[in-house]
């Protein structure tokens, strides 16, 4: 080899050599800086995750410090003895309630039953079907008499698994009061409108007890349960005159769901489930990341709702509508978002049934003081019972009554504020209507 060709050997190996160190010292750089950048990125994320469980702690201290309960054993500190749980009492009729589903499931879809008018046939089939299943209204009187409602349920491992007890209480509780109300006509087709009365208090009793079932889903169904209570009470003012006893067990009845305590006993409950499952299934679950600390402020969030939500639960609707509202505009956690829209819409049932409660509890008053009839225009100021029992939910404005040649309507103008002049088949507004042909409600 020649000595030239050495040379430029020599000179290519150096070049390389001193173009290889500068690679050398960028990617060194560029090491460092991710270095650096995951450095500042773990203490980012570890700073952030100490803020949220501090915030997070926070406020789970304040609710310790008020004696909030934060899991089902502390909610049901004081167990109430199982012969006086409302709960015992319907899971000792489920036998009878699940062959009455089988006996009643046609009936129960017609509109005879809607309207607690049984046909001639119809009500041979309801007469064989009680006889056969007399222990079950024997057992869902003796829930109705309890003093309370504790569920069963625990919340377990996976909360979501635990929710089909729940689910499934409900469902046999809203059978058990359907099975009542189908009685309650078969009563009034006979004749026995003291007994459907009866029944129908009854009813209203335990609809209170089944709005004690845990969480929101529980008060919904304690809800629609009510709903069939007071269409019951509703139909008996319609087709009876009553004494003045009576009446006035009507009115007390109907007092006692003026209470917001099952609405607030399922925000409790709510957030105690809500609270497992963040722990079960968010912070110990697949969703375990770097952003851990996202999950815990979505959980703050998710306790700051729930406390303005009980805050504002004994407060009349019409004064804490603009706040209600606003919470929509509440720049919350993803989780928060997705359950805020049935916290609202829990609230607004609340309402609505509040609303239909104090109805019947108007027209019957308005009954007791007009027996032969109510006029066009009845002086509500003259009845007895306090100013906030005839007063709209929704606007805090008395009731409306609207008395025509065919009926009488007592109602609410309901969640959009209008009068929509009585109109209750779309739920516009709510409240009750009693046809005048009927022997209980003569107009002047």
């Amino acid at each position: 080899m020649s000595e030239s060709n050495l040379q430029t050997q020599k000179k290519t190996a150096g070049n390389k050599k001193q173009s290889a160190r500068p690679k050398r010292k960028l990617w060194r750089k560029i090491l460092i800086v991710l270095g650096l950048l995951l450095v500042l990125g773990l203490g980012y994320n570890a700073f952030r995750s100490w803020q949220a469980s501090s915030q997070l702690e926070s406020r789970l201290a304040k609710l310790r410090d008020r004696g909030e309960p934060l899991t089902y054993d502390e909610l049901y500190a004081k167990a109430l003895p199982e012969d006086d749980n409302a709960q015992t009492w319907i899971r000792r009729a489920r036998p009878h309630t699940e062959q009455l589903n089988l006996l009643l499931n046609d009936y129960l879809s017609t509109e005879e039953y809607q309207s607690l008018r049984p046909n001639v046939e119809q009500m041979k089939m309801l007469q064989v079907a009680f006889e056969q299943h007399a222990e079950a209204i024997i057992q869902y009187a003796r829930a109705a008499d309890c003093s309370g409602y504790q569920s069963d349920w625990r919340i377990g491992a996976q909360p979501s698994k635990s929710l089909e007890l729940n689910m499934k209480n409900g469902s046999e509780t809203r059978s058990v009061l359907r099975h009542c109300s189908a009685r309650a006509g078969l009563l009034m087709a006979e004749g026995q409108f003291g007994e459907a009365l009866k029944l129908g208090l009854q009813m209203l009793s335990l609809s209170r007890r089944a709005e004690h079932e845990p969480m929101i889903i529980g008060y919904l169904v304690g809800t629609a349960c009510r709903v069939l209570s007071l269409n019951v009470i509703a139909r008996v003012l319609e087709r009876s005159p009553l004494t003045d006893q009576q009446r006035q067990q009507i009115d007390s009845a109907l007092a006692d769901c003026e209470s917001a305590d099952g609405f607030q006993h399922a925000l409790v409950s709510e957030r105690i489930y809500g609270l497992a499952s963040f722990r079960a299934d968010i912070f110990g679950g697949p969703m375990r990341s770097m952003v851990m600390w996202k999950f815990k402020l979505d959980a703050c969030d998710y306790l700051d709702l729930m406390d303005e939500m009980n805050r504002l639960a004994t407060r009349p609707r019409h004064a804490v509508a603009d706040e209600l509202n606003g919470l929509t505009d509440r720049e919350v956690g993803p989780l928060t978002a997705l359950v805020l829209p049935a916290f609202l819409g829990a609230r607004n049932a609340h309402d609505r049934t509040l609303a239909r409660v104090r109805c019947v509890r108007l027209l019957n008053a308005l009954q007791r003081k007009s027996p032969e009839g109510i006029p066009d225009k009845p002086a509500l100021s003259e009845l007895p019972g306090t100013e906030e029992s005839r007063q709209d939910p929704f606007t805090g404005n008395p009731l409306m009554v609207r008395v025509t040649d065919e009926a009488v309507v007592v109602y609410s103008v309901g969640l959009n504020g209008t009068d929509d002049g009585g109109s209750l088949d779309d739920q516009e507004d709510q409240g009750i209507r009693v046809e005048l042909k009927e022997a209980g409600s003569l107009r002047e």
